[in-house]
């Protein structure tokens, strides 16, 4: 995943596709968190075709919904932050996850964001 990742930050189309597809897997690997933070970051600076932003929140919705929130999930929620949610937040608020306290932290991470601004507007470096 090395290669993909730096691919991702070139700016490769084709690693971005795969860091997606790695962020969609639920299965563990050896250094599984550590890849998939990376590969998160590495899609958060870039600019991405609307197609994988579709995917990644859906896949980050459903992540939530689902109360499963790894230690990667800190980055998948910095990325949906930057790509935004796109009318994705009620399906999150009627799906929150009460009886975790992690996915109930992030869920007010989101809950934050849109109440500043429903249509988030990605920060300037």
């Amino acid at each position: 995943m090395e290669p993909v990742i730096e691919g991702i930050a070139a700016g490769d189309p084709a690693c971005m596709i795969l860091g997606v597809e790695f962020i969609e897997q639920d299965a563990s690997f050896p250094f599984g968190r550590i890849l998939k933070s990376r590969a998160a970051r590495a899609l958060r600076g870039c600019e991405l075709p609307d197609a994988l932003k579709i995917r990644i929140r859906y896949r980050v919705a459903d992540m939530l919904a689902a109360g499963n929130t790894p230690r990667e999930f800190k980055e998948y929620a910095r990325l949906l932050r930057k790509i935004g949610f796109d009318g994705l937040w009620p399906r999150m608020s009627a799906s929150v996850h009460v009886g975790n306290e992690y996915a109930m932290r992030y869920f007010n991470y989101f809950r934050a964001i849109h109440e500043r601004s429903p249509a988030v507007i990605p920060r300037k470096r």
